[in-house]
C-alpha cells in the first residue's frame, strides 16, 4: 500500500513573549519507519528579536497546528501473509520472527463482545487490548486484515451469526466506531494512531451448521440475504469513517458442502450476490486447502483452479473486476490422522504462494503462523514454543525471491514436456527470467529452458548447481534442468 498521509497535531506548541525574545519550539512525532521501528523527532526553534520594552508583561499562548507526516510501510507490498491469534503486542505472537520471515500481511481478529460486552455507548467501549495489539503490528510495518466477529450475547443468538436480538443499527454503531478509531486521521484515533484499511466480516460465513454455531463457528450459511443486508448497511458507514477502507467479504470455505456431508452452504455466495451484496464489498475472499485440489483441477492447478472458478461466479453478477484475496490456506507438518512431513509442508508453501501470484491475488494468508491446537494438525510455520520449522525458511526464501518479482505467465505442458510438471515464469528485479518448477508426482524429469545460464536453487535458497548452455554438449541457447516434487528456482544469471 502506498504511504499514508496522516494528520498529526502538535500537542505542545508554545509561543512565549518574554522581554526582548520570542521563541517558538515544536516537537513533532512522525510515527514509525519499518522495518527498524525508528522514531524520529524534529525540533524546530525560531527566535526573533522584538523591540519590546523591559516593562512588557510575559504572555504564554498554546496553539494547535496541523502537520502532515508520512507513515512508512515495509519495502514493497507483497502477497505474503500469515494468520495470527491473540495479542500482537505479546511476546508469544512471534512478531519479530514474522518480520524475519518477510511477511507483509497479518490477518487478525476483533471481537464485538470483547469491546462491548454489554450494550454501551461508544465512549464506554473497551479497546485496550486491540489498541496495543494493532499498534505493535503497524509499528512493525505490517498491513492488517482484521476479521470482525464475536457477537455479544445481548445482540445475537450465535457468536458469529445473524444479529437477531437487536436492531442492526447497534452493529453499525460499533463498526463505525471501530473503523474511525483505526483510520489514522488524528480524530478519535487509538493511541499511536494505528492504521487499518482492510475489514473482513466474519470467518467462513457460508457455514450452515447449527452445531458449529453453538461452538462459536460462523452461522450465516442459510442467511445469505441477511448477510448481504448487513454488508450494505455497514458499507456506507465504513466509507464515511475511512474513505480508504476496503470492505472484505468474509473468507468463504466454499468446499465440503452440505450435500457432501459437510457444514458449508453452496448457495450462500449466490444468495449474497442475488440480494445485491456484490455492491457492498470491495474485495472477494476465499479459503483453499490442497485436500480439495481435485475438485478445482478442471479450472486450473491447485489454488488457481478455485480462484478461476470464483472469478467466473462473480462474472455472472457483473463484478469479476473485484480484487481477490485468500485469507486461509496452508498444510500441516504433521497430523494425527493424515500423513504429512515437514518437507511436504515446505513444498506447499512455495506451491501455494506461486499459484496465488499466478492468480493475481492481492494477499494470501498462511494458516497459521504458530501451530494451533493439536486437534487441527500442525499447520504453523512456527511450533507452539516459537521454534521455526523448515516451512518457515521456505516461506522466508519465497518472500525474498518472489516478493519483488513480476509474474509473466504459467508455462504450458508443451513447454514443460510433460503434463505432470507445473511451472511458472516471472521476471526478477534485475530483469532476468525466473522460473519456479516442480512435478506433481514423485518422478524427476528434465526440463529445457531457453536461457544460456542459470542458478538452480532449492526451496530454502540453497544453490544446487550453476547450469550452462554447453553442459549437455550442445551450444544452442538452452539449458536442461532436473525437476522433481520439490519446487526448484531457476534464475538466469549473466
Amino acid at each position: 500500500m502506498r504511504p499514508q498521509l496522516v494528520m498529526r497535531y502538535v500537542r505542545s506548541l508554545i509561543i512565549s513573549l518574554s522581554g526582548t525574545a520570542i521563541a517558538l519550539t515544536a516537537l513533532v512525532l512522525l510515527g514509525t519507519r519499518s522495518p527498524a521501528q525508528e522514531t524520529y523527532a524534529i525540533s524546530s526553534v525560531w527566535t526573533q528579536q522584538a523591540n519590546v520594552s523591559e516593562a512588557s508583561t510575559s504572555v504564554t499562548y498554546t496553539v494547535f497546528l496541523p502537520i502532515v507526516a508520512r507513515e512508512y510501510e515495509p519495502s514493497v507490498p507483497t502477497v505474503f501473509g500469515i494468520q495470527t491469534y491473540g495479542g500482537l503486542h505479546l511476546p508469544a505472537s512471534g512478531l519479530t520472527l514474522a518480520q524475519q520471515a518477510r511477511a507483509y500481511w497479518i490477518r487478525s481478529d476483533l471481537s464485538w463482545a470483547v469491546v462491548e460486552p454489554t450494550d454501551q455507548l461508544p465512549k464506554d467501549y473497551n479497546f485496550a487490548f486491540y489498541d496495543a495489539s494493532f499498534l505493535s503490528a503497524t509499528r512493525a510495518g505490517f498491513q492488517l486484515i482484521v476479521t470482525i466477529g464475536g457477537n455479544p450475547s445481548w445482540a445475537a443468538t450465535y457468536t458469529n451469526g445473524p444479529i437477531d436480538k437487536v436492531d442492526l443499527g447497534e452493529f453499525v454503531e460499533f463498526v463505525g466506531t471501530v473503523v474511525e478509531r483505526y483510520d489514522g486521521d488524528g480524530w478519535e484515533d487509538a493511541p499511536g494512531s494505528p492504521v487499518i484499511d482492510y475489514w473482513e466480516f466474519y470467518n467462513e460465513p457460508d457455514n450452515g451448521s447449527r452445531l458449529a454455531a453453538e461452538r462459536g463457528g460462523a452461522y450465516w450459511g442459510h442467511f445469505g440475504t441477511d448477510y448481504a443486508r448487513m454488508l450494505c448497511t455497514v458499507y456506507p458507514v465504513i466509507k464515511a469513517a475511512n474513505p480508504r477502507a476496503q470492505v472484505v467479504l468474509g473468507g468463504l470455505a466454499y468446499d465440503w458442502f452440505e450435500e457432501q456431508n459437510g457444514p458449508f452452504v453452496r448457495e450462500f455466495l449466490d444468495d449474497v450476490l442475488s440480494a445485491g451484496g456484490g455492491n457492498c464489498f470491495d474485495v472477494m475472499n476465499f479459503h483453499y486447502y490442497p485436500a480439495f485440489e481435485s475438485v478445482w483441477a478442471p479450472y486450473g492447478p491447485g489454488l488457481s483452479g478455485k480462484a478461476n472458478y470464483l472469478r467466473s461466479k462473480l462474472a455472472q453478477y457483473g463484478i469479476s473486476y473485484k480484487p481477490m484475496i485468500c485469507t486461509e490456506t496452508g498444510w500441516f507438518s504433521s497430523h494425527p490422522n493424515i500423513p504429512s512431513t515437514p518437507e511436504i509442508q515446505s513444498q506447499y508453501v512455495v506451491k501455494l504462494f506461486v499459484q496465488s501470484i499466478a492468480s493475481g491475488l492481492k494477499a494470501t494468508i498462511w494458516f497459521s503462523w504458530i501451530d494451533p491446537d493439536p486437534f487441527y494438525g500442525d499447520f504453523g510455520l512456527l511450533t507452539r514454543d516459537l521454534r521455526p520449522k523448515p516451512a518457515f525458511y521456505a516461506y522466508q526464501n519465497a518472500a525474498k525471491v518472489l516478493g519483488r518479482a513480476s509474474f509473466q505467465r504459467t508455462l504450458s505442458a508443451e513447454e514443460l514436456g510433460d503434463r505432470a510438471l507445473e511451472g511458472y515464469l516471472l521476471t526478477a528485479p534485475n530483469g532476468y527470467a525466473l522460473y519456479v518448477l516442480w512435478s506433481n508426482d514423485q518422478m524427476t524429469r528434465t526440463v529445457s529452458l531457453p536461457i544460456p545460464q542459470a542458478r538452480v536453487s532449492d526451496i530454502y535458497g540453497n544453490m544446487i548447481s550453476l547450469v550452462k548452455d554447453a553442459d549437455d554438449g550442445w551450444l544452442d541457447g538452452v539449458i536442461r534442468v532436473s525437476v522433481g516434487p520439490n519446487p526448484t528456482y531457476v534464475e538466469r544469471v549473466p
